[in-house]
C-alpha cells in the first residue's frame, strides 16, 4: 500500500452522445480526432450566493483551457431531516429548478415524438409507452420501484416540491428517468502500481457521463453537499451528489467516508446477465443509500447483495480507506446477478478489446462494447503513470457541517 495522503479522485466528465443499434455488440467507437478534455482540475474557492434554514448556496467557476474562466456550476450544501433538505434546495434554487424540470419535460415528450438523437429509451419502456403518455409510464415505472425505496426519499422530494414550487407529480416523474434510460458511460478504478508514486494517491477512480448533451442537463450541473445528521436520527454520512439542480437520485458522487460509485448503463449485455425486473429499489437510489450510508466498501457491496435489483448495469464502488486491491470492485449487475469484479478476475472476458490490466478495473460505454473499451484500455495501460490531473474535473475538500 502507498504511503501519504489517502483519498478517492472521482471525475464527471461531459462527452457526445451516441445511440446504438439494437444488436449483440455495441457498434460505437470514439471520434480519433475529439478534442481532448484539457480543463484543468478545478480548486477554485466557493463563493457564497445565500443561505436559508438549513441549507447554504455557493457558486464555482472551473478553471478552462488555458486559465480562461469555464463553466459554472452551483453548489449547494444541505441538512436536518430529509424534509428540511428538500425545502432548502428547493428555496436556494427555485427557479432553476423550476426550470430544469419543466425543460427535462419537454424535451421528454420531444424525444419520444420525433427520435431525436440523445436520449436512449430501451424496448421495454418503449412497450409500456405503447397506447400510454409519457407521464403514464413513468408513473408505472415510479410505482413499480416505490414499495422498495425507503420513505425518506420521498419526503426529501416532497420538500423539494414546496421549497421550489415544482409539481410533486412532474419530480417523481423526473426521477423514475434513470430506470428507462440508464446512460452510457466510462469508469475505471485504479490503485498502487498503476499510480504514479508522486500522487500519494491510494485509489483514483474515474465516472465519465457519456450522456445526453443534446437536452437540458448539461445546463444545470451542480453538486449538493447533503450533510450528516448531528444528533444520530438521520444520514450517518456526509456525501456529495454529482449531478444536477434538484436532482436526488445519485448516478455519481463520494462520501466523507471516502466512499465513491460509478455506473454504466447496459444496453448490450450477454447471457449471464440474466433477466431484469421493473420491482426493485431504483439503482439510483440505491448508489444514494451507499454514499449516505455505507462506511466501508464491504458494507457498500453487501448492500448490492442483500437488493432487490431492478435493470442491467455496470457499477463500481470504490473505498479509498481500504488497501489496495480491495479499495475497488465493479459490479456486474442485474436483478438476477451481482458479481464482484476486480483485475484478476475482469468481465467480459477478451483479450483484444478488454484484457486485463494490473491493478485496474475498467469498462466502456457497456459491457460488449470493443470501440470504446480499446480507447480505455489505451488510457489505463501506461502502468505507475496515472493521476488525478487525467482523470478528474472537480476535487473536492470536506468542511465541517455548518
Amino acid at each position: 500500500m502507498r504511503s501519504g495522503q489517502v483519498f478517492t479522485s472521482l471525475a464527471l466528465v461531459w462527452a457526445g452522445s451516441v445511440r446504438h443499434a439494437q444488436c449483440a455488440y455495441c457498434s460505437g467507437t470514439p471520434d480519433p480526432n475529439a478534442p481532448r478534455n484539457a480543463n484543468p482540475i478545478t480548486d477554485a474557492v466557493p463563493a457564497f450566493i445565500r443561505e436559508v434554514t438549513n441549507g447554504k448556496l455557493y457558486s464555482v467557476t472551473q478553471t478552462g483551457p488555458n486559465g480562461n474562466p469555464g463553466q459554472t456550476f452551483a453548489v449547494t450544501h444541505v441538512w436536518g431531516t430529509p424534509y428540511e433538505k428538500g425545502f432548502a434546495q428547493g428555496q436556494l434554487l427555485q427557479s432553476e429548478i423550476q426550470a430544469f424540470y419543466n425543460q427535462t419535460w419537454a424535451y421528454l415528450e420531444e424525444e419520444i415524438s420525433s427520435s431525436l438523437p440523445g436520449l436512449f429509451f430501451p424496448d421495454w419502456f418503449l412497450e409500456q409507452l405503447a397506447g400510454k403518455t409519457m407521464a403514464e409510464a413513468l408513473d408505472w415505472t415510479a410505482q413499480a420501484t416505490m414499495p422498495f425505496t425507503d420513505s425518506n426519499y420521498y419526503d426529501e422530494m416532497r420538500g423539494l416540491s414546496d421549497g421550489s414550487g415544482t409539481s410533486y407529480d412532474l419530480l417523481v416523474r423526473v426521477h423514475a428517468l434513470p430506470e428507462a434510460t440508464k446512460g452510457h458511460c466510462s469508469m475505471f478504478g485504479a490503485w498502487d502500481d498503476a499510480l504514479d508514486p508522486s500522487s500519494k494517491t491510494e485509489l483514483l477512480q474515474l465516472r465519465a457521463l457519456d450522456w445526453d448533451v443534446d437536452g437540458p442537463f448539461k445546463d444545470y450541473s451542480a453538486i449538493t453537499v447533503s450533510h450528516a445528521s448531528k444528533d444520530g436520527s438521520g444520514d450517518p454520512n456526509s456525501w456529495a451528489n454529482v449531478g444536477f439542480m434538484g436532482f436526488l437520485g445519485t448516478i455519481t458522487g463520494v462520501s466523507d467516508k471516502q466512499m465513491a460509485i460509478s455506473e454504466i448503463g447496459v444496453t448490450f449485455p450477454d447471457d449471464t446477465f440474466g433477466k431484469e425486473s421493473r420491482h426493485g429499489v431504483p439503482f439510483s437510489v440505491l448508489l444514494r443509500d451507499i454514499l449516505s450510508q455505507d462506511p466501508t466498501i464491504d458494507a457498500a457491496l453487501q448492500r448490492i447483495t442483500d437488493a432487490n435489483r431492478t435493470c442491467d448495469l455496470i457499477l463500481g464502488v470504490g473505498d479509498g480507506k481500504a488497501v489496495g486491491g480491495s479499495n475497488f470492485r465493479s459490479i456486474q449487475y442485474s436483478a438476477s446477478v451481482a458479481n464482484f469484479i476486480t483485475d484478476t478476475n475482469l468481465q467480459p472476458v477478451n483479450d483484444t478489446w478488454h484484457a486485463p490490466i494490473g491493478d485496474v478495473v475498467y469498462h466502456g460505454m457497456d459491457w460488449l462494447c470493443p470501440g470504446y473499451s480499446e480507447v480505455r484500455v489505451r488510457v489505463c495501460v501506461p502502468s505507475g503513470a496515472l493521476t488525478g490531473a487525467a482523470a478528474a474535473t472537480v476535487t473536492w475538500s470536506w468542511a465541517p457541517p455548518p
